[in-house]
């Protein structure tokens, strides 16, 4: 427990700035509470935290109590990386018969890994809150019926399938290419993978809630996920096969329970997202 205290004062002492604080006598109206996250964020993208994932040290800080507990007053949280390379952390507390809204400035977020896995037994009701279920097993989202989830016994897949108008084009005859122009391709074809991977990050994982024990900004944490990433030498092999257009695997990380996460891609507007356990 004095561990607990210590880590929490240390954190507690690393906020850069007292907090920005929004009161209501009665519960934030959703489009108030939402215009005031798009006020303080200046355009950027809040993530929403969630309560049951990896706690970094930085937000325990914000939300735990001396007991080393999420406070019972706790309702919500948002994490935001903004424009001006500031870290944002909105929480939204239970307040007598109202609600507070606070804005804090934190430092640096945690880095060291923790492993990835699912939250075993899952609550269908709660991960695929924004879908609504067509068949037994399968989800459809609310507001895009190209995205879907179809969830099997030892299987969930998530599926993206609208193909872009204007494709990536393939690389011709890239083993002819002189060394500097391949290593050119891969990498424009590697940051071209890594928009793809954010955008799937963004379509299947952020759409649930209470799926993985990651929270939203750990998918995007380079310590976290560079050695799941596709290779070099993986980009190479498919920039010299003569069918580019097929599914790649681009990322690939084994569950610590067991079973693994994937996503895949097509290159043509098209991708996957597959967890085994």
């Amino acid at each position: 427990m004095k561990k607990i205290v210590s880590l929490l004062f240390l954190a507690v002492a690393a906020l850069a700035t007292p907090p920005v604080i929004f009161e209501s006598a009665q519960p934030f109206r959703s489009e108030e509470l939402f215009q005031k996250l798009d006020e303080k964020g200046g355009g950027g993208t809040w993530m929403e935290w969630d309560a049951d994932g990896v706690l970094d040290s930085a937000i325990a800080a914000i939300v735990m109590d001396e007991k080393g507990q999420i406070c019972r007053k706790v309702e919500h949280g948002w994490l935001l990386n903004s424009p001006n390379g500031k870290k944002l952390f909105a929480l939204l507390e239970k307040k007598e018969k109202g609600e507070k809204l606070s804005f804090f400035e934190i430092g640096k977020i945690s880095t060291k890994k923790i492993p990835l896995d699912i939250k075993e037994p899952l609550q269908a009701q709660t991960v695929f809150r924004d879908y609504r279920e067509k068949l037994p097993g399968l989800y459809v989202h609310l507001d895009d019926t190209n995205l879907q989830v179809a969830v099997r016994q030892n299987e969930i897949q998530f599926s993206y399938l609208k193909p872009d108008a204007q494709p990536i084009a393939p690389i011709p005859h890239f083993a002819m290419l002189s060394e500097s122009q391949k290593l050119l391709e891969i990498q424009t074809r590697r940051d071209f993978y890594a928009y793809e991977y954010a955008l799937m990050v963004q379509a299947f994982i952020a759409s649930t809630r209470g799926l993985f024990n990651w929270q939203i900004w750990h998918w995007y944490n380079k310590d976290w996920i560079s050695s799941a990433m596709i290779s070099e030498r993986e980009i190479s092999a498919i920039l010299s096969s003569p069918d580019q257009s097929k599914f790649v695997r681009i990322f690939f990380q084994k569950l610590s329970s067991g079973g693994f996460v994937e996503m895949q891609t097509n290159s043509h507007g098209s991708f996957l997202l597959t967890i085994r356990r």
